[in-house]
């Protein structure tokens, strides 16, 4: 089975990579043809949390409302100078760590 994004149109003469997208400055906008959602991220984010070097055009993750990254479709843009301070981008948040609990027999470890 091929890649994710195999039938998206390639960058000529060479694979264009995750990395390079965030040498510079691109967005990776990304969005679900079936569910119509879609959120904008920094190349330079995504970098930190998937390998710098899988192609730019792969879906990141899967949509969380379908589950699927069939439909995802990936396209990179690179902001112009009215686009700062007006376009909203999806930036890593703070992560938590969540205490779980479970119910043991008094005695058991």
């Amino acid at each position: 089975m091929p890649p994710p994004g195999h039938l998206q149109k390639k960058y000529p003469g060479k694979t264009h990579l995750l990395k390079h997208a965030a040498e510079w400055g691109q967005l990776v906008i990304i969005k679900c043809n079936r569910c119509r959602r879609g959120a904008t991220y920094l190349a330079s984010d995504l970098i930190e949390l998937l390998d710098p070097e899988r192609p730019a055009l792969w879906p990141p993750f899967p949509c969380p409302r379908c589950g699927t990254d069939e439909c995802i479709r990936v396209t990179l843009n690179s902001p112009y100078g009215e686009d700062y301070g007006r376009m909203l981008i999806r930036r890593p948040g703070p992560i938590r760590v969540t205490q779980t609990w479970r119910t043991v027999k008094l005695g058991d470890p």
